[in-house]
């Protein structure tokens, strides 16, 4: 059993913080409770046999039976012809045979281990409105192997990116139970909180913390020299998932170096996450760096990358440029110094870390006759680098009096303060996407950022426009989503009359095209939705592709680089400045 210093997600350095239960039945059927500190939706399991073990029960045998009181058990079962299999519990649960049999996969005159790991990121967004987006996120694999070594995914189910599959994993299956029944005979019975098997047993390896340190908002976990000459790192675990899109890490220049890293990661979401890296020495000016040979499984996940270590000695390696904690610091500060503008604490996040809110205007009271609202940071760190932005757009803002004059600008430049702190993917700390909840459950971060947009609107002001910028990796230029009407909410002729000047304006001075944008429909869920419903803004959503983006200077597309911040910054302010001023 874990330690008392287990404590989810915070403090996970080695694959030993993430065991559950480890105990050796002693010969007899045993239940095992599992302990309630299990934090991810996820588990690796197997039971130990005895070496001659009868691999063709008749009638089948049971592994291990799993079982929760508010949720849909599953059976790990041994066929008579060999196969493992798994089942959901319930009539229409799913249910599904190895591709071949164990002793494909093992010599079972030895002592094996046979078992799954499960993954249902539905379960832990039970309930909420948005528990069908998790639907691409299922998997169970089914695994057998020697006692000692490597295990084997010799099967499995799991539903695929953009596609549906009849044995979905229903959003009730518990993959972490309350209690394991294990089978009779069994030497022992192990489970983790982590479905990826490869974390768990994938061979020796020293540890190599000396290479790559934790840092604050990293993503570093495990690494471990495999050999001589190379170096493998997982991805850190984020909130909900073991698995993580967010490479975030300090390659430190050592005597010897290895001539390889490996970056191991799961690449989840869809076609909107990154597969790009960037390395910088200082944290301020990135640069992008290519993998040596990356790899990308067959249903777009388990996505790895290797590099030259000896290039990244001494630097910082992440999926995009990074803008965390100490990044606000020094842009609030900044910004506290300039004139015409002020910063101010607007509320706290679940686990009480301040958000911030920049206004710039020259009124004193901020009460132009517009406004406009630019709120960076909702999601994942990669989706936190928006707030780089912002200090731009001031710098050019400053340099525009009458603009200042006609409007004032408010910028949030992180929402979600605690994904931001630890790393995680996407939701906040009490495990809530933030962008599902303007309207309903509305969560602590987004309750004081609605404040503030209330508190412009009940100034007078009228907010002409609000974006809310997201970013992924291999977006084809960056996307603006523009609003779409819905069964829920019309769009009214004149807000579609805004809309389109915006669009017109956004596209000639920021080149956020319309050939590389799409519509969003209205529902009641996003700060788009809210931005237009409530404030009456022309509202939205745009996502920055750390990939490409189109530059208006040149007309062209072109790989991205930090200059992409300076381009959007230059033609947002620009757009707004011939929408104010003329």
């Amino acid at each position: 059993m874990p330690g008392e210093d287990y404590r989810p997600f915070r403090d996970i350095r080695d694959i030993e913080d993430l065991l559950l239960l480890r105990e050796r039945p002693g010969g007899a059927a045993a239940r095992a409770a599992l302990p309630e500190g299990a934090y991810y939706p996820e588990i690796c399991a197997w039971v130990t046999l005895p070496g001659g073990t009868d691999i063709f029960p008749a009638g089948g045998r049971t592994l291990l039976h799993a079982t929760h009181a508010d949720g849909r058990g599953w059976r790990l079962l041994l066929t008579e012809h060999g196969y493992l299999r798994f089942e959901a519990e319930g009539e229409d649960g799913p249910a599904g045979d190895s591709g071949v049999p164990v002793h494909a996969a093992l010599d079972a005159a030895q002592d094996m281990r046979l078992g799954l790991s499960i993954g249902n990121y539905g379960w832990s967004l039970r309930g909420t409105v948005y528990a069908a987006e998790a639907s691409s996120a299922g998997r169970v694999r089914l695994l057998a192997g020697p006692a000692e070594g490597a295990l084997s995914a010799i099967g499995g189910l799991h539903q695929g990116l953009g596609r549906e599959l009849a044995e979905a994993l229903p959003v009730d299956l518990a993959p972490v139970p309350e209690t394991l029944e294990v089978t009779e005979g069994a030497i022992e019975v192990v489970a983790y909180n982590a479905q990826e098997a490869d974390r768990i047993v994938s061979g020796p390896g020293r540890p190599a913390w000396e290479l790559l340190p934790i840092i604050p908002g990293g993503s570093s976990f495990g690494p471990r020299w495999i050999d001589d000459r190379t170096v493998e790192v997982f991805s850190r675990p984020e909130f909900t998932r073991t698995c993580s899109y967010w490479i975030f890490l300090r390659v430190e220049d050592l005597e010897p170096m290895p001539e390889r890293l490996l970056v191991r990661t799961t690449w989840r979401g869809g076609a909107n996450m990154t597969p790009t890296f960037f390395a910088s020495h200082d944290r301020q000016e990135w640069r992008r760096v290519a993998p040596l040979r990356v790899h990308m499984g067959p249903d777009r996940t388990d996505w790895a990358a290797e590099f030259d270590a000896r290039e990244l000695a001494g630097c910082f390696l992440a999926s995009a440029p990074v803008f965390g904690d100490e990044e606000r610091a020094a842009l609030l500060a900044w910004a506290a110094a300039q004139p015409h503008t002020s910063v101010r604490e607007i509320g706290r996040s679940v686990e009480g870390r301040p958000l911030h809110c920049i206004r710039v205007g020259a009124r004193e009271d901020g009460a132009a006759p517009h406004a406009v609202a630019i709120i960076c940071g909702q999601h994942s760190p990669l989706e936190i680098m928006t707030a780089h932005v912002i200090e731009p757009m001031i710098r050019r803002l400053l340099e525009r009096p009458e603009l200042l004059e006609a409007c004032s600008f408010w910028f949030v430049p992180t929402v979600n303060v605690d994904c931001a702190h630890y790393g995680g993917n996407g939701l906040n700390a009490a495990r809530r996407n933030l962008n599902r909840h303007w309207f309903t459950d509305i969560q602590p971060e987004t309750a004081c950022v609605i404040e503030m947009l209330e508190g412009v609107l009940a100034a007078g002001q009228r907010i002409d426009l609000g974006i809310d910028m997201h970013a992924g990796g291999i977006f084809r230029n960056h996307v603006l989503m523009h609003m779409g009407a819905s069964d829920e909410v019309a769009i009214g002729e004149e807000a579609a009359a805004a809309e389109e000047t915006w669009r017109d304006l956004l596209e000639r001075h920021a080149g956020l095209r319309r050939a590389d944008g799409q519509a969003l429909a209205q529902q009641k869920l996003r700060a788009s939705d809210w931005l237009h419903q409530v404030a009456g803004a022309t509202g939205f959503c745009l996502e920055l592709s750390s990939c490409s983006f189109f530059d208006p200077r040149e007309g062209r597309t072109r790989e991205f680089s930090q200059e992409a911040f300076e381009v959007l910054a230059e033609g947002i302010v620009a757009a707004c400045e011939e929408r104010f001023v003329g």
